[in-house]
């Protein structure tokens, strides 16, 4: 990591944080953060897990950590795209990131740690309504709740922040889109868990359904994108709040994550709640065929 590229207002912010690499059981790479605080891991919605920039970088290095994560918290947007660079070339290959490079010519980018992803940051906050990821294009943006493992291996000629408060809301409509959002309306199921299963594994959604419960992920970029996949196919079909928590802890996706908190709710309620609010008024109706609404 080259600490000397890191912008100098995010150093000048005591909400940096360690992290490490490892490979898991499915050939994929995973990242740890690690509090500078205590050696135990850090939560993006802990505060007191964090570390100044220097305590964050002399733990970094005293116990040979790959590099710095950066809390998010308000007043930095974050633009996250994957597999957008050629690893061994340095090409840009994603559309979208060479469209947002050139609209952020002037603020600060890096390759992610991989080396195939686009990091970009900007200051200004995210609309409260705004949609944080687009699966189609491998894009995410957010400006809380979040670490950014942090490379300083530039892709742009600055380290400096450019302030785009006024346009970010924007283009973040243009490049995750925008959604219409329902009042969840809260019902128990007046069918079991195991028949709602059956009647899903009846219907068009089987086969995704089936990889996503079965634990799944290859279809997406990022296990949180396939958790929500699975709780809006759930909240598709029933308005159960306990009903869709209860499938999900039985799924092979099913992590402690699901019970860490982000802010006054757990990752696991927000994402039903956010799946539920995505879903329209309906009513289903259940046959011993195939299932239809």
């Amino acid at each position: 990591m080259n600490f000397n590229n890191i912008p100098k207002e995010m150093q000048a912010l005591d909400q940096w944080a360690c992290y490490r690499t490892y490979t898991a059981k499915d050939g994929k790479r995973k990242k740890v953060i690690i509090s500078p605080v205590d050696g135990k891991f850090a939560k993006s919605n802990a505060p007191e897990t964090w570390a100044s920039f220097e305590k964050a970088k002399n733990y970094c290095k005293r116990y040979r950590y790959e590099g710095l994560t950066f809390a998010l918290t308000e007043g930095i947007t974050f633009i996250d795209i994957d597999h957008a660079v050629d690893k061994d070339t340095g090409e840009i290959l994603s559309p979208e990131a060479k469209r947002l490079l050139e609209l952020f010519p002037d603020t600060f980018a890096e390759r992610s740690v991989s080396g195939t992803g686009v990091h970009i940051l900007v200051k200004g906050a995210l609309p409260k309504d705004a949609l944080k990821r687009n699966d189609d294009m491998g894009l995410e943006m957010y400006d809380s709740y979040r670490f950014i493992c942090m490379t300083g291996d530039l892709l742009s000629d600055t380290t400096e922040l450019k302030d785009c408060a006024d346009t970010i809301g924007e283009i973040n409509r243009k490049f995750i889109g925008t959604r219409k959002v329902y009042e969840p309306i809260y019902i128990q199921s007046t069918k079991s868990d195991e028949a709602l299963i059956e009647a899903i594994n009846r219907s068009k959604q089987a086969s995704k359904f089936s990889r996503l419960y079965s634990g799944d992920t290859s279809d997406y970029p990022s296990h949180s994108n396939a958790d929500f996949a699975l709780c809006s196919i759930l909240a598709w079909w029933t308005n159960d709040f306990d009903q869709i928590d209860r499938i999900f802890r039985k799924s092979g996706l099913y992590r402690e994550k699901w019970d860490s908190f982000r802010g006054t709710q757990t990752y696991g309620e927000k994402l039903i709640r956010d799946a539920m609010s995505m879903q329209p008024p309906k009513v289903f109706k259940f046959s011993k065929g195939a299932a239809q609404m």
